[in-house]
Formats: C-alpha cells, sequence, structure tokens
C-alpha cells in the first residue's frame, strides 16, 4: 500500500524557486521528492516499468526547464501529475489502469487476500471508462485535492468536483456488479440454487463486499524505480552537450495553459471553445447562405427578356366527315328462328375503310348463332354435365354407402420439459459518453449461454465497429462507438440497440457527445 508524504505547498515554492535560479541540487531535490509518486502514476496509465521510467525521465527534464513558468508556484506536484497525464495518454495503448501485483507489498487488506482483491478492482474498473479510471486513481489513491485536480486536467474546481462525483457512483455500480458476478460463480461452485441472501450465508462474499471502493485502489502494491533512473535524469539535465536533446524533450511535452500547466489532450481549451463557437456560427451562416441560392436559384436579379412579337398564324380549322351508322342485314337462321343482325364496328371519328366493308361476314350455318355482345361464348373446353343420379326400382334414391368408423386419435407422445434458462445480454452501463479521442466502448456480457447478437444505431453520426457477433458465456465484449472525422461537431446523443438474436431481448446504451472541432 502507498505511503507517500504529505503534500506541503511550501515544498513546492521551493523547488521552483531554486529551479528557477538555477541552483545545482534543485533538480536532484525535485527527484527525491516526487519520483515515487511519478513513477507509480506513469506505471497505471502505461502499464510497464520501463515505459514508465522513459516517461518519468522526460517529465522530470520538463519540469526543470517549464516549471518556473508556472504563476501559482505551489502548484508543481500538480504540474508534474499534469505532465505525467499528458504523455502518458499520448503513449499508453493500454485500456485501462495497470499494476504489478507480484510486487512485495501486496498483503491481506480487511480480511482479503489480494488475489480477491486484484479481482475485484479489476473486474470493477474494466467496466467504466479510461478517463473515469484516471479520476479514481488521482483522487484516493494519489490524494489530488479537487482544486490541483482541476489545475491539472484545466477545468474549475466545481466542474473537476462534479466529474469525480460522476465518476465514483458509475465505480460503485460496477464494483456492485462485480460481486454479483462472483456471487453467481459462488452459487455455482457450491451447487446453491437460490439467489436471495448468499451474500449473508457465505463469508468469503461478505469480506469481499465489506471492502470499499477507495481502499481497493490503495491494495496494489506501489513500484519502485531503478537506482539507474536518478543518475540518468541528473546527466541529461546538467550535461552542457544535451541542451538541444533537453530542448526536444520539452517540445514533446506540448503547449501550456496561461497558467502555465502542461494542457491536456483530452480537455478542449477556453481559447479553443471561443473559436469553436465563432467557427460554428461562421459555418452556419455560409450553410444558410448556400441554401437560400439554391432555393432561390442562380437567375436571382436577372431581367427577363423580350422580343418582337411573333406572326400571326391561323390555323385552318379541321374537317371531319360525319360518320353514318349502317344497318346490319339479317340473315335468315337455318332453322327458321328470328334473324340475327351482323355485328359490325363503327368508328367515330372516320368512315370504315373499303377493307372492311369487303370482308365476307361468316356463315352462320357454320359457325351457329353467335352470342350477344357480352355473353361467354360456348366452348368445347367446358367441363361436361354432372351424370343424373341413379334411382332404384321403387323410383328412390340409392341409400348412401357407410361410412368408416371413426379411429381414435392417439396423442403423441411429449418429452419430458426440461426448464432452460433463456440466454442474456446485460450491459455495463446505460450511459457512455464520447470524448476528444472520438469514441468509446460499450461493454457487454453473455449469461446462461453463448448469445448471437445484433447491435445498430438510431443515428447515422455513429458508427459500431462491428454489428453482429457470437459471444460465449461469461465473456464480456466491448463494442467500439466511433464519431466520424468532420470540421464542426455539434452536441447530440444517439441510443445503440443490442439485440439477443435468440429470443429478441434488447439492451439500449445511450452514447452522448458534446461539441467539438475535427
Amino acid at each position: 500500500m502507498p505511503r507517500w508524504s504529505a503534500f506541503v505547498p511550501e515544498i513546492d515554492r521551493g523547488l521552483v524557486r531554486g529551479l528557477s535560479d538555477g541552483e545545482e541540487n534543485a533538480l536532484a531535490r525535485l527527484y527525491d521528492v516526487y519520483v515515487e509518486q511519478m513513477f507509480d502514476y506513469a506505471v497505471s496509465l502505461v502499464g510497464e516499468g520501463k515505459a514508465a521510467e522513459a516517461l518519468v525521465h522526460d517529465v522530470f527534464i520538463d519540469a526543470a526547464r517549464r516549471g518556473p513558468r508556472l504563476r501559482d508556484r505551489g502548484r508543481l506536484r500538480a504540474w508534474l501529475y499534469a505532465a505525467v497525464r499528458r504523455r502518458g495518454m499520448e503513449r499508453s495503448r493500454a485500456r485501462g489502469l495497470a499494476w504489478d501485483w507480484e510486487l512485495p507489498g501486496a498483503g491481506v487488506l480487511r480480511g482479503v487476500t489480494a488475489g480477491e482483491a486484484r479481482e475485484l478492482l479489476e473486474g470493477a474498473l474494466d467496466r467504466i471508462s479510461l478517463s473515469d479510471q484516471d479520476l479514481l486513481l488521482l483522487t484516493f489513491r494519489h490524494g489530488v485535492a479537487a482544486a490541483d485536480l482541476a489545475a491539472v486536467l484545466g477545468v474549475s474546481p466545481f466542474k473537476a468536483a462534479a466529474l469525480v462525483g460522476k465518476a465514483r457512483g458509475r465505480a460503485e455500480a460496477a464494483l456492485e456488479a462485480q460481486l454479483r458476478a462472483q456471487e453467481k460463480r459462488c452459487r455455482r461452485e457450491r451447487g446453491e440454487k437460490a439467489q436471495d441472501g448468499h451474500r449473508k450465508r457465505c463469508a468469503r462474499c461478505r469480506r469481499m463486499a465489506a471492502v470499499p471502493l477507495p481502499v481497493l485502489l490503495e491494495a496494489p502494491p506501489a513500484p519502485v524505480p531503478s537506482p539507474g533512473l536518478r543518475h540518468r535524469v541528473l546527466h541529461t539535465g546538467t550535461d552542457p552537450e544535451l541542451a538541444g536533446y533537453r530542448a526536444d524533450i520539452a517540445g514533446k511535452g506540448g503547449n501550456l495553459t496561461p497558467e502555465g500547466m502542461p494542457r491536456q489532450p483530452d480537455v478542449p481549451s477556453p481559447l479553443g471553445r471561443r473559436w469553436l463557437l465563432a467557427g460554428s456560427g461562421m459555418a452556419g451562416t455560409f450553410v444558410l447562405a448556400l441554401v437560400t441560392t439554391f432555393l432561390i436559384g442562380p437567375e436571382l436579379g436577372m431581367p427577363t427578356l423580350s422580343g418582337p412579337p411573333a406572326p400571326d398564324r391561323t390555323e385552318k380549322p379541321v374537317v371531319t366527315k360525319p360518320t353514318v351508322p349502317r344497318e346490319a342485314p339479317v340473315r335468315p337462321h337455318p332453322e327458321g328462328a328470328p334473324g340475327v343482325p351482323d355485328v359490325t364496328h363503327m368508328s367515330t371519328s372516320s368512315p370504315p375503310s373499303q377493307v372492311e366493308n369487303d370482308l365476307p361476314a361468316p356463315d352462320v350455318t357454320q359457325y351457329g348463332t353467335p352470342s350477344p355482345l357480352g355473353s361467354a361464348a360456348p366452348s368445347s373446353s367446358v367441363s361436361p354435365p354432372h351424370p343424373a343420379p341413379q334411382y332404384t326400382e321403387e323410383g328412390r334414391p340409392p341409400p348412401p354407402a357407410p361410412s368408416p368408423p371413426p379411429q381414435e386419435e392417439q396423442a403423441p407422445l411429449q418429452p419430458p420439459s426440461i426448464r432452460v434458462e433463456p440466454t442474456e445480454i446485460k450491459v455495463d452501463t446505460p450511459l457512455v459518453e464520447i470524448g476528444a479521442n472520438r469514441s468509446a466502448d460499450i461493454r457487454f456480457q453473455a449469461f446462461n449461454g453463448a448469445v448471437t447478437w445484433q447491435a445498430a444505431s438510431s443515428s447515422d453520426k455513429i458508427t459500431l465497429d462491428a454489428g453482429s457477433g457470437v459471444l460465449p458465456e461469461g465473456q464480456a465484449y466491448d463494442l467500439r462507438v466511433r464519431l466520424p472525422l468532420s470540421l464542426v461537431r455539434l452536441a447530440g446523443s444517439a441510443v445503440v440497440s443490442i439485440t439477443n438474436v435468440e429470443n429478441g431481448a434488447q439492451e439500449e446504451v445511450t452514447v452522448r457527445w458534446g461539441l467539438g472541432l475535427l
């Protein structure tokens, strides 16, 4: 468990004064006071000892050059944390905090072993974002107060306290979810089926639930830097031939805020916010003018051209000859029936052509009497009529044939019912916020068997790295949500639905993002 010396602002003022005056042992004193805290924080961010030593080396060299630019010289400790955080966020490829639990110093913690504490802490932190993990680490493990945390992040103290409160609430919910998962595994190992009251009956689960989150964050052992790191820092900071190397290290540390603090990559600056608002207004005005131009048309303001009047052209009227209907000749029926008039087609616009008049009339004796218009003509394809019913000698219809006796229907054999718990998908958090890196992760797990899932977004402003997949039982999956690259990004939100294909159950996660550039 880390046991660092208490923070004293007067020590920071003396260190800044020594660095500003160029004292010979100022860098050595700065290293001895803060190397353990900075190395522990760097290892938690990058997850590797060698990379953490290189990061801490660059931070102390940068502090020796640009630390005296602080307006408030009592915040040198906050300056170091801000420098480690900036470089760690840029270099880290890990998705969460990491510690080496094999180091000495991790013992029994309130009746919970180091392995149990590690399982609880890592399981809870995996369910929240990296920014929330960093806030909890600085607050509870390193004891950074709200005012210093605000200086580290570059925000107001009120906003810093609000961020810590929200992060702690999400972490407490994640810790409770991890405890429930461990209780379920413990019930399976013991063969218990009842879900209620297990924590009261199981002493191990009860001990693990009694450890609060701040104590768990203090459980990992503090790493110790190698002895050669001090010599390397002092040699780089004092050798005259390495002046260009020191300038290059300071240049890679990024810009400083007006207060002299290292600017964080995931926190927009106030000046950037102003430019963002101004750029948004200019972009809105440009879009409005462009839409107006398209709606009104390109001929806006052009005079109407008129020419000389066209010559008077009178069209000759079209004279059509009236058509006189002809009476259809009556042909005698071969059997003496009344005559049937021939059906001729009459045109309303022009007299019938000579070809139509010369066509011979159909022979009624050969084809029979034509059917009137609108009635169906007799066809040879019509089915013959039903045969007449047969009668007995007495003139009565024959009795109906006896129907076979009904057979008794046998009920199909039903297999014995087996109660199977349906598969479930559980999402760790119902709300995800996208930061400056334009991406966030939605973590969900499969219970009661493997789950085939599908994911869809309610808005086309965000994209999902995967739309479907199969998740084995008990495993967690991180679905990455991304924002496309754009010049101006307005604040908004969307809902990502994760569907269990087997039973159609859905889990919805709200994704939010703020105003940003690029």
